[in-house]
């Protein structure tokens, strides 16, 4: 299970959900109400996925038939297209509408009607189109983003996502047969069509609580408490240790503090010391009322995921990382990834104290290798990961200007 890279080497959680609240009421052209075609008649399935940062599912897709990789995302509302990818295609802007994201800021963002949204073995044709800058979040993930599959795919299919075996099936409702190792935990639906759960949580030195939150699986994050639920109920707790951690959204930056809880539940289960994020944010989305939070895909990813809308419900079946323990990054690094192939690691923010204050490092400094694996083979997720190797020292080479440098720390619990 990789560390969880909100409070790793990414400065930042990353939150898209909900990014088009405020222009679902722009209805598709009457003339054409909107469709789907299946290769096989009733689904689609062995959708190969990348699973990146802390349980975020990318796939491949396209729009009029143009490729691109997609953020798989049951929280936020419709379908998206990047700016720059719309523009580069001439899938135009549309009209001009704002709308808000997870930061406080407004995004400038444009409705395309009309265009045919492609996934192997799918098409969804006669669909709208959401375009706002998404390029921002790419240094975060070391991955290409073009753009969002959202809500609407979730409202008419039933998704099973497989995250140990990178896979995704999309299966219309009457089709679908669990596999029988699932386990049916129920949801309520709100106006968007976005699923909650109830889910317990326990923190240091309070006693346990059970609470509404959002499933959110374009959410890298363990659980995300909004600060009116906790100004309400008077969290964090004293007796948690807490890191400051900004944060990036499709909204912009984000202020949130981050601890480890003692135990995160859902169902009949239960993940041990997970992080949990406090979001500080008066405005936005990470300042919603009505429900605590989300739930995530750090936590998402512990299982196949099966979202059934229409059942109300979805199917948990854990996988072979269920009883993993809840890593973290042990050395203090906040890393970007940037070049050809998001192979340049740059350091942009150190935490302090921390290992790596200790060894050294300086903000500017670019990795070249870590132990005895280069830069370039290596992906953002894969370096964050060997930096949640706590109690173990690890050598990290990197350039400063001119220099080549080299240090050596040992890597520790932050929280």
């Amino acid at each position: 299970m990789q560390c969880r890279s909100s409070a790793c080497l990414l400065s930042s959680f990353l939150v898209v959900t909900a990014a088009v609240w405020g222009i679902s009421s722009f209805a598709q052209p009457a003339s054409m109400p909107p469709s789907y075609r299946l290769v096989d008649g009733t689904s689609a399935s062995q959708i190969p996925i990348e699973v990146v940062s802390d349980g975020l599912v990318l796939l491949r897709a396209k729009v009029n038939d143009h490729p691109g990789w997609f953020i798989l995302d049951n929280a936020t509302e419709g379908f998206i297209a990047d700016r720059e990818y719309a523009q580069r295609n001439s899938l135009g802007s549309g009209e001009s509408v704002a709308t808000r994201g997870g930061g406080a800021g407004e995004i400038a963002a444009g409705v395309v009607h009309d265009v045919q949204i492609s996934l192997p073995g799918l098409d969804l044709t006669h669909r709208q189109l959401i375009v706002i800058p998404l390029k921002t979040l790419e240094p975060t993930l070391g991955h290409e983003v073009d753009g969002i599959i959202g809500s609407r795919l979730f409202d008419d299919f039933i998704i099973a996502v497989d995250y140990e075996r990178r896979r995704v099936a999309v299966s219309l409702p009457g089709s679908y047969r669990p596999s029988g190792t699932e386990t049916a935990i129920p949801v309520t639906l709100d106006e968007h069509g976005f699923q909650f759960v109830d889910a317990s949580f326990t923190l240091p030195g309070a006693a346990p609580a059970t609470a509404k939150f959002l499933i959110d699986g374009g959410a890298d994050t363990y659980a995300d408490i909004y600060k009116p639920f906790a100004d309400a109920h008077r969290l964090p707790p004293p007796a948690m240790k807490l890191l400051d951690e900004p944060g990036t959204s499709t909204g912009g930056t984000t202020e949130a503090r981050i601890g480890r809880a003692a135990r995160l539940t859902v169902g009949p289960f239960s993940i041990a010391n997970p992080l949990f994020t406090f979001a500080q944010d008066t405005e936005g989305l990470m300042a919603a009322s009505g429900y605590a939070g989300l739930i995530g895909a750090a936590f998402l990813e512990r299982f196949t995921v099966v979202f059934d809308s229409r059942g109300k419900q979805i199917l948990l079946a854990p996988n072979r990382h269920y009883h993993d323990a809840a890593e973290d990054d042990g050395s203090g690094l906040r890393i970007r990834a940037g070049g050809p192939g998001f192979h340049r690691f740059t350091v942009k923010r150190i935490v302090s104290p921390s290992p790596a204050v200790q060894a050294g490092f300086a903000i500017g400094d670019v990795i070249e290798s870590i132990d005895d694996r280069p830069a370039g083979e290596l992906t953002l997720t894969e370096l964050r990961k060997m930096l949640c190797r706590t109690d173990t020292s690890c050598s990290v080479g990197v350039i400063r200007g001119m220099r080549h440098l080299r240090f050596t720390m040992k890597l520790q619990p932050l929280q």
